[in-house]
């Protein structure tokens, strides 16, 4: 894939608190359990989703971890940029340090369009459609199984 588990498992974190019908904030243990996400990782990769406003942390015994804003408003692009950033949809795809239009390398005319349609998806999809798309995919295969989107 394009982005590193740590944004995977921000991604699929922000998915499940789209799916909880309560407004309340969700611990670390509640995320990591029901998402088979180590608990350690999660507590490194979420608070770096606080700044960007996508989500909010409560502290104390209630406290946990929310959606800052609806999850029809937060796109995975706002994600992948808080956590890993974009530069793996920038650098060369053969490795050839900055390629441009300029000075392309072998692959830029090929790789320039699939690019943008990646771009464009993370853009259009939405926390909210994520949280769709898992949840008719646990309700065709009948169980939960969140470690293989």
């Amino acid at each position: 894939m394009l982005h590193s588990a740590g944004c995977e498992y921000a991604i699929r974190a922000c998915a499940h608190l789209a799916s909880q019908p309560q407004v309340a904030a969700v611990k670390i243990r509640q995320i990591s359990e029901a998402e088979a996400i180590p608990g350690p990782f999660l507590s490194v990769v979420l608070p770096r989703l606080i700044a960007p406003g996508i989500l909010a942390s409560t502290r104390g015994p209630s406290g946990g971890y929310s959606l800052a804003r609806p999850a029809t408003e937060i796109s995975l692009h706002d994600i992948v940029v808080a956590v890993d950033g974009l530069e793996a949809l920038d650098r060369c795809a053969v490795g050839l340090g900055r390629c441009s239009d300029r000075v392309p390398c072998p692959l830029h005319d090929s790789w320039k369009p699939v690019r943008e349609r990646v771009r464009a998806y993370l853009k259009q999809t939405t926390v909210a459609a994520m949280a769709e798309a898992i949840t008719a995919k646990q309700g065709v295969l009948g169980f939960h199984d969140s470690s293989g989107l």
